[in-house]
């Protein structure tokens, strides 16, 4: 089994709380920062890479939940709806009533918006632009609580709430459950993809943070096993390569690090990412994929769909100037490894 080593980075509250419940944290790769919803006071706070910590939204018009970044707009589930927040001011864009009970995760391929209502177990689809939406999966069976989008398998991965919580797939398009798989874990809260396109959840009991491989054929290794208190809704940052865990319990965030990201996966035929630089860019990226000829590439938008193909040169770098702003997956399908670059 591969070992990933982590080191833990707290940022601690001193003198006062940085944080009241932090629920979930987005990193924002334009603006080097990472956001962090917190429900004791309906805020959404900023912290940036020297550790400051400051208000983005100081009233969100309720407790703020799941969070997630599409374009200039960070997107926030309070009670009911999904209200959009402009990144460059913290002002409110958008305001969409669901009408449902208790929208709790929150992830996005691109184009829509995916979210879970945890009280009436269900996932529903948004279209932001359009501001409409609708019920993509109308009965989880287990209580849906973090979600995320898989751009490599193109699917959601589902984590839910209880005892032997069950970590869950489903088409984007059908809603129809791809895979189901019962942890030993209790009440998972929330859910992300490392830099090696595995399973990161974050559970309650035991208080951790645990990898999966999507197949779920390999053991299930611990990443982080101490010092957390209630991990709610994580994200991975694949610039810094750290995973972002707000602990609801103390009012705190930890950043466990990702020492060696691109070479941390065993040879078990499961893709690898692989480095970029600078990322995000606007120009020419650098990737570490050594090959000794011409090797073809496909690239996969920001709605996870094909938008392009193209052939890297030994030596060569990838070129993203031409490219919207946006993230995007350069897939080396011979080679099984990827890499996201994300276009400032």
């Amino acid at each position: 089994m591969r070992q990933i080593i982590f080191l833990p980075l707290l940022v601690a509250c001193t003198g006062h709380a940085q944080y009241a419940g932090p629920e979930s944290v987005e990193y924002d790769p334009v603006g080097d920062r990472y956001f962090v919803s917190c429900t004791d006071d309906n805020s959404i706070r900023q912290r940036a890479q020297d550790g400051t910590v400051s208000a983005f939204v100081v009233d969100a018009g309720g407790a703020p939940y799941g969070i997630e970044l599409m374009g200039d707009t960070l997107f926030a589930n309070v009670g009911g709806s999904v209200r959009g927040f402009r990144t460059s001011d913290g002002s409110m864009v958008s305001d969409l009533d669901l009408g449902a009970s208790f929208l709790t995760g929150l992830t996005t391929d691109g184009h829509f918006l995916y979210t879970t209502d945890f009280s009436n177990k269900t996932i529903l689809k948004v279209d932001p632009v359009a501001g409409t939406f609708s019920t993509l999966v109308s009965n989880t069976v287990q209580t849906p609580n973090g979600i995320v989008f898989d751009p490599a398998l193109n699917r959601l991965w589902v984590a839910c709430w209880g005892g032997n919580a069950r970590i869950k797939s489903y088409d984007r398009e059908s809603g129809a459950e791809l895979s189901s798989y019962t942890t030993s874990l209790g009440n998972i809260d929330g859910i992300t993809l490392d830099c090696n396109g595995d399973i990161l959840v974050a559970s309650w009991s035991p208080g951790r943070i645990t990898r999966f491989e999507p197949s779920f054929t390999a053991p299930a290794g611990t990443v982080v096993g101490t010092g957390l208190s209630s991990p709610a809704d994580i994200d991975y940052d694949d610039v810094h390569h750290v995973v972002c865990v707000p602990n609801s319990g103390n009012n705190t965030v930890v950043l466990p690090e990702v020492t060696d990201c691109s070479t941390s996966v065993g040879g078990n035929g499961t893709y690898r990412t692989i480095n970029a630089y600078p990322n995000p860019a606007d120009g020419r990226v650098r990737v570490d994929l050594p090959v000794s000829g011409p090797e073809p590439f496909l690239l996969m938008g920001p709605t996870g769909l094909l938008v392009g193909s193209g052939t890297l040169l030994p030596g060569g770098l990838l070129d993203v100037s031409t490219l919207p702003v946006g993230t995007y997956v350069f897939d080396f399908t011979g080679l099984m490894r990827y890499v996201r670059v994300v276009k400032k």
